[in-house]
């Protein structure tokens, strides 16, 4: 077929660079792939940021891009990255611009970015099957390729609630629905109260950008519960769990509860504990059943979400600055609908609580990629057993329907979770990329040279 691509990876963020930089490490030509996304390769929605304030939550030692050279990031950081506030007593936290800044230059530098076709498009939908896939685009012509790559990331986030405006012509300045680049921070009035959807990771990064923004005005933050993620302390893997067989969800529970010290979460004794339970827990999810998944991670997940993303020391020494100035509230519960006028809010919560304020910041990460929906819709994929994604199998092909799956159609990062277990960190997702382009080399590298 005329003009047929050979590996197309949708996707411009840290796991479709990274899978770019494994790949051609592999031996695939850079002629051989092409990049779907109007972003800059290697930024995406996580490290596409201008704000300054905003910190990667993990010391220079835990991205780990190549397997074998486990301390590149940290050298390259030591000798391109001027940044004298990382240093904390944890270790190294830079700023997340500059790890952007990183994976676009391993790729660019070492790997000469400008051979790889990039198509500055947004993909609406997969036609076709194995070996001959169509891909529909907004804005330019369809493609055909016979391998295709969903390396998309975490969609950006939108409104958890409705929005309800009396008149059209206000403008919608008061309400940020995406705060993750950090752009529409930097309008913020110093006196204003500030009204936080959300209280992980993403209300931490402007709970720290406001902070050392100088600011004056009152921040709540809307949430379940009264409690933040701690910040990460200089822990170690000391020793190796030695898990029971045939784990139940409820065994599993069981067996972490009486493996993790009675210590505070924040100090390092109770996070080394923590961190040697995470390098099993994929393996052991993975022998579970959806319906297993399932009750565990609605018995677990929430908890499990706090202790994984703990912040840098920076960002919690900022909330923790502002909260001795009584500047930060709590408000439990769950939001229902926003009005608003050019300068005003009000937040009706679903347990009728009300909150005024000048600005309200999403920070719920609740959002639905519209193209996994769409091969759901499609019947080309299969929802995932939490029902968030869709479902791949332990080489990430992307499965369908009666079980079967893809031989040329893959995803890795974030989405592979409800499947694979605990995908967040950088450096999971790049051994995820390593391991995808350890198989598409071996088994069509004489395809596609």
């Amino acid at each position: 077929m005329a003009n047929m691509k050979e590996v197309v990876i949708i996707g411009d963020g840290f796991a479709a660079a990274v899978l770019v930089t494994h790949l051609l490490r592999r031996g695939i030509s850079s002629s051989a792939i092409t990049v779907v996304g109007s972003g800059v390769l290697g930024k995406g929605n996580a490290y596409g940021c201008n704000n300054p304030f905003f910190r990667l939550n993990v010391r220079e030692d835990l991205p780990i891009i190549f397997a074998d050279d486990p301390l590149h990031f940290s050298r390259w950081a030591k000798k391109h990255i001027n940044d004298p506030e990382a240093r904390t007593k944890a270790g190294y936290f830079y700023r997340r611009q500059d790890f952007g800044r990183y994976v676009s230059e391993l790729v660019a530098c070492e790997f000469k970015l400008g051979q790889i076709e990039q198509i500055k498009a947004r993909v609406l939908g997969l036609i076709g099957s194995d070996n001959s896939w169509n891909l529909e685009f907004d804005g330019h012509d369809p493609i055909s390729a016979r391998r295709v790559i969903i390396a998309t990331g975490n969609p950006p986030p939108v409104w958890p609630c409705s929005l309800i405006n009396s008149n059209p012509a206000i403008s919608t300045v008061s309400l940020i629905e995406n705060p993750w680049t950090g752009d529409s921070l930097g309008g913020i009035q110093t006196q204003e109260s500030i009204i936080l959807l959300g209280g992980g990771l993403t209300a931490l990064d402007a709970i720290g950008a406001l902070a050392e923004r100088k600011h004056l005005g009152m921040i709540y933050v809307v949430s379940p519960r009264a409690v933040l993620p701690p910040a990460q302390a200089n822990w170690q893997r000391k020793a190796q769990p030695q898990w029971p067989q045939n784990l139940s969800p409820a065994k599993l529970i069981r067996f972490m509860r009486n493996y993790l010290p009675s210590a505070s979460t924040a100090s390092p004794e109770w996070q080394s504990a923590w961190e040697e339970l995470r390098p099993n827990i994929n393996t052991i999810w993975q022998q579970f059943s959806s319906s297993q998944k399932r009750s565990l991670y609605k018995r677990l997940g929430w908890l499990w979400n706090l202790y994984r993303f703990r912040a840098s020391p920076q960002t919690i020494a900022a909330y923790e600055k502002l909260k001795s100035k009584n500047q930060i509230q709590f408000v439990l519960g769950r939001a229902k609908e926003i009005k608003y006028t050019e300068s005003k809010v009000k937040l009706l919560l679903g347990n009728g609580i009300e909150i005024e304020g000048n600005r309200v910041i999403n920070c719920t990460g609740t959002a639905s990629d519209p193209l996994l929906n769409r091969l759901v819709e499609d019947q080309l994929a299969i929802r995932d057993p939490l029902g968030q994604s869709i479902a791949v199998d332990e080489n990430f092909r992307v499965l369908t329907l009666s079980s079967k799956r893809w031989n040329s159609l893959w995803m890795i990062g974030p989405g592979t979770m409800g499947s694979l277990g605990d995908v967040i960190a950088a450096s999971t997702i790049a051994k995820q990329a390593e391991q995808l382009a350890i198989q598409i080399s071996l088994d069509s590298l004489k395809n596609i040279r």
